[in-house]
């Protein structure tokens, strides 16, 4: 065998170690570190398998190394488990539970850290807990937003009910104002047909209102208004004048006397008449033949 035969063959060894060790590693394998090795009991492992990974808050630390029956012929699964690192101290109420870790159904073994002081060695066996069902798991997972949905169904019946009261009256108003604008156009129309009925006498009327605007800006405003300035200062001199006395009207309204001696006239002048009309011959002496006997009989009733 020459010298070339053997590094050929010591470079295929090297080469098998060397992915033999890393497909250890990619699976989550040491070779070096064998780990701590715990069991758990199962009714059912729901698809459990050796390789199947050991997780702590989804995060691989191990695997499953065996799966079977238990030996206390109870027709458990006795499952057996490693986790890698020595350094992961697992407190003795710690619980092993199967997990799905997606939706093909793969599955895990989660470890769920108990509340003891007190660590568990390797060879013991942790509390178990059956892998929950999928659906039992997402309903699980979305009970908190069914609960939220669920509210917010009820916030939109609540906001329905009120859109139904509010078309409600909607409707109701415009019901109303529909009756309404119905009476203003019947009412327009009433209106137009009688502007169109009377649109001669409207015309007439524009007509007329157009002389007279035409008749006033014809007028000598200026001039009116200075004769009845004119007119009202002449009232305003004579009524000056009667209430300083001047003229007869002032004298006669302000000079009492006057008003006396009229009034005192009037009197005498009404006596007077009286007279004659009861005794007229007194005054009036007619004849033609001379004096009769009655006026003989007056002159000596008069003595």
């Amino acid at each position: 065998m020459g010298v070339k035969e053997i590094k050929v063959g010591l470079l295929t060894i090297s080469g098998l170690v060397v992915a033999y060790f890393g497909f250890n590693y990619l699976k989550g394998n040491s070779l070096i570190n064998k780990g701590n090795t715990y069991y758990s009991t199962y009714s059912d492992v729901a698809g459990l398998h050796v390789g199947s990974r050991v997780v702590i808050n989804g995060f691989p630390v191990g695997k499953v190394k065996t799966i079977s029956f238990h030996n206390d012929g109870s027709g458990k699964l006795l499952v057996e488990f490693v986790v890698i690192d020595e350094d992961i101290k697992l407190p003795i109420n710690t619980t092993a539970q199967v997990l799905n870790t997606d939706l093909f159904g793969s599955k895990a073994i989660n470890i769920i850290y108990g509340n003891s002081s007190t660590y568990a060695v390797s060879g013991d066996t942790l509390i178990s807990a059956e892998a929950k069902g999928m659906l039992s798991e997402m309903e699980g997972k979305i009970k908190p937003y069914e609960e939220k949905f669920g509210r917010i169904m009820d916030n939109m019946d609540t906001l329905l009910s009120s859109v139904k009261i509010t078309i409600h009256s909607v409707n109701l108003l415009l019901e109303k104002e529909r009756k309404d604008i119905g009476e203003i156009t019947s009412n327009v129309v009433s209106i137009t047909d009688n502007l169109e009925d009377n649109n001669e006498k409207i015309s007439n009327t524009l007509a007329n209102l157009s002389n007279i605007s035409d008749s006033l800006s014809q007028v000598d405003i200026k001039r009116i208004l200075e004769n009845a300035d004119k007119a009202v200062a002449d009232m305003a001199a004579a009524m000056e004048k009667i209430n300083n006395g001047t003229g007869t009207m002032g004298k006669l309204m302000n000079d009492s006397t006057l008003y006396v001696n009229l009034n005192q006239s009037a009197m005498d002048l009404d006596v007077l008449l009286k007279d004659l009309k009861e005794n007229p011959r007194r005054y009036v002496h007619v004849s033609v033949f001379g004096k009769n006997k009655e006026d003989k009989k007056d002159k000596e009733s008069d003595k």
